[in-house]
């Protein structure tokens, strides 16, 4: 067997095993986001729900406040930086630097 006959046939190897693999991991992530979501809205309900008993009145307004502050502020860092298109073509920058590799290697520097 030559070594370009075995370069070939590997691609097609590993792709086909790394197909349930990714499966399994977004499913991971799926469920792990669905879970934290259930569980920050479980925690915000429980806050509200203290908040408007007469016996702990006003103990969490500062703490809840601020986490409310932080959350707006990366909302906020979220949208700037999807409406502004920096979420698009993040593979650019890995591809920009091994490329400057390649040219500092063909260099021999």
């Amino acid at each position: 067997m030559r070594r370009s006959d075995a370069k070939s046939d590997a691609p097609e190897e590993s792709l086909s095993g790394a197909r349930p693999r990714r499966w399994i991991l977004l499913l991971c992530i799926a469920l792990g986001l669905v879970g934290a979501g259930a569980a920050f809205c479980y925690k915000i309900a429980e806050f509200l729900f203290t908040l408007n008993s007469e016996e702990v009145r006003g103990f969490a307004d500062v703490p809840v406040t601020v986490y409310f502050a932080v959350a707006a502020g990366w909302l906020a860092l979220l949208v700037w930086s999807f409406l502004t298109g920096k979420l698009t073509d993040a593979e650019h920058t890995k591809s920009d630097l091994i490329r400057m590799e390649e040219e500092y290697e063909r260099r021999g520097q």
